[in-house]
């Protein structure tokens, strides 16, 4: 009795894997933008615009975020949601998440970057991970950047 209720488990779990696409590929995640909502004494809330490709044949509906926003070589921001978003195969789509940073994060952020570093534009790291209906696990992603900075005009003349 015991070994048949072990191979009926088995045959359950392979018919729960079979709804997953053998070449599946991640989801990749950057920043699109940033945005001040709120701010407050101890914490302040941003909207983190997030673009999340799906580079697959397939749609897929995005259902939790959780991630850790470093900006400039330092921990600034970190959020999680769990708003279902679908996406369309191989397209994209925005998803604006609100961040929370503590007070110390954004004083030491505004000390370190100078007008020049803001021209320039800002390195970032986004990593976390992302939960799809494709996936029984949290899938990993990490993804640098840089955000802003002035666009560089062309040399020479145009014809």
């Amino acid at each position: 009795m015991p070994q048949r209720l072990l191979i009926l488990f088995l045959v359950l779990c392979l018919a729960g894997c079979s709804g997953l696409p053998r070449n599946a590929v991640a989801p990749k995640v950057s920043v699109a933008g940033i945005a001040v909502k709120r701010l407050g004494f101890f914490e302040q809330h941003f909207d983190v615009d997030l673009r999340v490709s799906n580079p697959n044949d397939f749609g897929l509906t995005v259902e939790a975020v959780e991630f850790d926003l470093d900006v400039n070589g330092q921990p600034f921001a970190s959020a999680l949601t769990h708003d279902a978003t679908p996406i369309a195969a191989a397209s994209s789509t925005l998803l604006r998440i609100d961040a929370v940073t503590q007070s110390d994060k954004l004083i030491r952020q505004l000390q370190d970057l100078s007008p020049e570093a803001l021209k320039a534009g800002v390195p970032y790291r986004i990593h976390g991970r992302i939960k799809t209906d494709r996936s029984p696990v949290w899938i990993p992603f990490d993804h640098a950047g840089v955000y802003g900075g002035e666009e560089k005009k062309p040399d020479g003349r145009r014809v």
